[in-house]
């Protein structure tokens, strides 16, 4: 069975609480009954646990309330508000925070990044209100995680400083420091400073091997252990990686393997290398359709409009408006400069310097993401 994730149960406690609000006992019963069965086969998440207790307890009272076994004992609604929000309103807090926690992550799985922002620095407002500070790191690692994405890198390596220092601490979370190894070598990598990103990703690497793990987090490793040699024009280093991250894909069945074959068909492409090219892109074109995912079969569509099709800049620009979203900008703005340098190198001056322009517009709505949350 199919594992759900647990942005995806969180959502579905929100709406459980919206009608727990709303007294609307037929469609709270309806959607907690749907909850507990996604719990079953969510994956392994224990803040969603405590935030599905929390609205379980808070279930309950409501029924307590319309519902009292001696109907003589009936409580006012003033005494009802009094027990769910707890003493000093920390439960209610705590809701609160669990609720614009797991909006925020379901919002970052579906590649909404500046919602996230925005619901993230909700639940930052209420992050008092968490005394665990293994929970806190999770809120940390995600502020960390989605403005890495947002290309927000000094925001992200202020974030995931403090979920790197909370977790070092404790020997059972060496996956989460894994994690945070991944952003910080990626934030690393942004800055061009590949020499710090590959630290990091043999630090990760070493905590993998000690765990003898055969996860979807060592074909990641070995992935960013390319992308790294890779931006530092390292080829001889990085094809090697890139062929490892599949090997490794293969066996746990890591979605990673779609970009390890997606970057190789790139780097062939860009060496005209043609028939290596359209081999690793036919087998990166066959994993996207295996994965459903949507977001590299729009990266290799622009492959298909450069290197394999007749190069026309209209077929080009054609295929990079799906990526005019907040989760594709970063992809548009690298793929508008390899279109550029490939006009270049075809002495296509005119279409190169149009595909420079679309590459500083879309770094201007990555750097806008930092002002479109909520203050």
């Amino acid at each position: 069975m199919e594992v759900i994730p647990s942005a995806n149960v969180g959502l579905k406690i929100n709406e459980w609480h919206m009608y727990i609000n709303r007294f609307d006992v037929r469609n709270a019963e309806k959607v907690k009954a749907e909850v507990e069965q996604m719990i079953d086969v969510m994956e392994e998440n224990q803040d969603l646990l405590i935030y599905y207790q929390l609205i379980e307890f808070r279930h309950r009272m409501m029924l307590d309330y319309l519902f009292p076994a001696d109907p003589s004992k009936k409580i006012n609604k003033g005494d009802y508000l009094k027990k769910i929000e707890g003493k000093g309103k920390k439960l209610s807090g705590m809701m609160e925070y669990y609720t614009y926690f797991f909006k925020g992550m379901y919002d970052f799985s579906v590649g909404e990044y500046i919602r996230a922002i925005q619901s993230y620095k909700k639940a930052e407002k209420k992050l008092s209100r968490v005394l665990d500070e293994i929970e806190k790191a999770e809120f940390y690692f995600k502020m960390a995680e989605v403005f890495y994405h947002m290309k927000q890198t000094h925001v992200s390596m202020y974030y995931v400083q403090q979920a790197y220092d909370i977790y070092k601490k404790h020997d059972t979370y060496k996956i989460h420091r894994i994690k945070c190894h991944f952003v910080i070598a990626g934030n690393y990598d942004d800055l061009r400073t590949h020499d710090r990103a590959l630290s990091h990703m043999k630090k990760a690497l070493f905590l993998l091997d000690s765990m003898e793990d055969h996860s979807p987090l060592k074909a990641k490793a070995l992935l960013n252990m390319g992308n790294s040699y890779n931006q530092m024009g390292s080829l001889f280093s990085a094809v090697p990686y890139y062929h490892k991250a599949i090997k490794a894909a293969k066996i746990s069945g890591a979605k990673e393997i779609t970009q390890a074959y997606y970057d190789l068909a790139l780097i062939h492409f860009r060496n005209n290398e043609k028939i290596e090219g359209r081999g690793f892109f036919g087998k990166a074109m066959e994993q996207a359709e295996e994965f459903n995912d949507s977001l590299f079969q729009d990266l290799l569509n622009v492959l298909k409009a450069l290197f394999i099709e007749t190069g026309s800049r209209q077929k080009v620009m054609n295929a990079l408006e799906a990526l005019r979203t907040g989760q594709g900008y970063p992809y548009f703005e690298e793929l508008a400069l390899i279109a550029a340098e490939f006009y270049t190198m075809d002495k296509r001056m005119e279409d190169s310097i149009y595909f420079y322009n679309e590459m500083v517009c879309a770094q201007r709505q990555i750097q806008r993401g930092d002002f479109l949350y909520e203050v």
